[in-house]
């Protein structure tokens, strides 16, 4: 008997063990904080709260529920500075917990609020996966990840005018509901703020993929796809814009795609474990870093061919063409330091150490090497061969480009989730732009230099920045979360 009783317990044991979400229980202080605000309010038994006049949130379980002791405290709000009472869109708490309010219109399916402001920790949270899940509800593309295992629809994207929305802050120009003129409100609009890429292509990838996608500029869509041989991480367009060229780190080859026939067309073995790639504008060649080979191979773009193989110091990452086209910088990314090498005789002169080198840039006789361990842009002086400037930039900078006829220098940093605005002159930092929640990583300047688009590796859009006016102009939401962009003007 007592052999049965041990293994009718240890079932139970197991069987509670290997479902954890079979019966969703919400954290007291959640639950009290909810009955604080109403009394009457249900928690049903998966964790689905409803209030006495009908209106439902869905709890959003964090990736690490933080322990409080203390009552709970709101962190955030969507419509921001919001009281619970008042029934906001979505409320973050101090111990990373979120609601999210089934939001109910009608002729419309219910689903939940969509905004650039949602933090990335709640769009990685997770439903209760016992949810029995209110009937017709949809979700946003970007909160595909709190599914878990949900069989939940999300928003179909199409290409009818105006099925994408434009989630920010705009200026009002008229009288609206009674606001003043000028005032700054949370409103949906088309995304006309898409019209300057009418005509062109969106080429994305993303590392965890073998594939390149060409998406409708218009809606976000994955239209195309091209498969490649394997998945690669960097890529880059042939100056007359029709070949994208892709890092294949595990096979060490180069994967030429044809932009006018959307096609894979070919391999181009390069040096082991290729780690930068570039295409410098108005010149018929590539350069790749060999990364375990300390080499540097040059591609010549007319008849897609290997051409050479340049014998380098160290592991070399992070390739920058010089301003006079004669010069290639790069550095060691074992020992930090940074060498410009001459492509006619072949040598390398050692210039400067920085750790952890994520990007460099030139500007006159300035070198700009970005660190993104220390979080600074170093300024060196290519005349005097000395240090001029060190930078204090946000968190983990990853990319930057040279904006010359801004006269400013453009830097993406991912922790910190933010755009700095450096002066080309002081090189003191002019401002700091806050991005959408998430961990932005690349930036495609436009041919123009009017616009840049930046990826998001944690997030379903693509962020458009106005170069001119220096400011986030809109969003782009994309079907697929993707490392790197390529606008073709073909």
């Amino acid at each position: 008997m007592n052999n049965i009783f041990k293994i009718l317990l240890g079932l139970i044991i197991f069987l509670g063990l290997s479902f954890p979400g079979f019966c969703t229980v919400l954290p007291e202080n959640i639950v009290s904080f909810v009955k604080k605000k109403f009394p009457e309010a249900q928690v049903r038994f998966d964790g689905l709260i409803e209030l006495p006049d009908g209106t439902k949130y869905l709890p959003v379980q964090p990736i690490v529920l933080i322990k409080k002791e203390r009552p709970l405290e709101v962190v955030k709000t969507i419509p921001s500075e919001l009281d619970f009472a008042q029934k906001p869109d979505m409320v973050l708490f101090d111990n990373d917990f979120a609601l999210l309010k089934i939001i109910i219109k009608e002729g419309e399916p219910p689903t939940v609020i969509s905004s650039y402001e949602m933090p990335l920790k709640v769009k990685l949270g997770l439903l209760p996966q016992d949810l029995v899940v209110p009937k017709g509800l949809i979700l946003p593309p970007e909160l595909k990840v709190i599914l878990g295992d949900l069989k939940i629809p999300l928003k179909p994207k199409t290409d009818r005018e105006g099925d994408i929305e434009f989630y920010g802050k705009a200026e009002i120009k008229e009288n609206q509901k009674g606001k003043a003129v000028g005032e700054i409100a949370e409103n949906t609009y088309k995304l006309h703020e898409l019209d300057f890429l009418k005509g062109k292509k969106l080429f994305t990838a993303c590392y965890k993929h073998n594939r390149v996608n060409i998406v409708n500029s218009q809606t976000g869509r994955a239209e195309t796809e091209i498969k490649l041989p394997s998945m690669a991480f960097d890529m880059t367009l042939s100056s007359d814009n029709r070949y994208i060229l892709l890092l294949g780190a595990g096979k060490g080859e180069i994967f030429v795609v044809d932009t006018l026939n959307n096609e894979f067309v070919k391999t181009i073995p390069v040096g082991k474990h290729p780690t930068s790639l570039i295409s410098p504008p108005k010149m018929d060649k590539a350069f790749v870093a060999g990364g375990f080979s300390s080499s540097i191979s040059v591609i010549d773009l007319t008849n897609m061919q290997l051409e050479r193989t340049i014998p380098v110091n160290g592991f070399p990452d992070s390739l920058q063409i010089a301003e006079n086209k004669k010069f290639l910088f790069y550095n060691d990314s074992r020992t930090g330091k940074i060498y410009r090498l001459n492509l006619i005789t072949n040598q390398s002169q050692e210039l400067l150490t920085v750790k952890n080198v994520s990007r460099i840039a030139q500007l006159g006789k300035h070198l700009l090497v970005l660190s993104r361990s220390d979080n600074t842009l170093t300024v060196f002086d290519m005349k005097t061969m000395e240090v001029v400037k060190q930078t204090e930039t946000g968190k983990k900078p990853l990319d930057m480009k040279v904006l010359e006829r801004m006269g400013k220098i453009l830097v993406v940093c991912a922790e910190s989730d933010e755009i700095n605005l450096i002066d080309g002159e002081s090189f003191e930092l002019a401002e700091r732009i806050p991005l959408s929640g998430g961990f932005p990583g690349r930036i495609e300047l436009l041919e123009d230099g009017s616009k840049a688009l930046i990826t998001n590796h944690d997030a379903y859009e693509i962020i458009i920045y106005n170069v001119d006016a220096e400011k986030i102009e809109g969003y782009l939401p994309v079907s697929r979360i993707i490392n790197s962009v390529i606008v073709s003007e073909k």
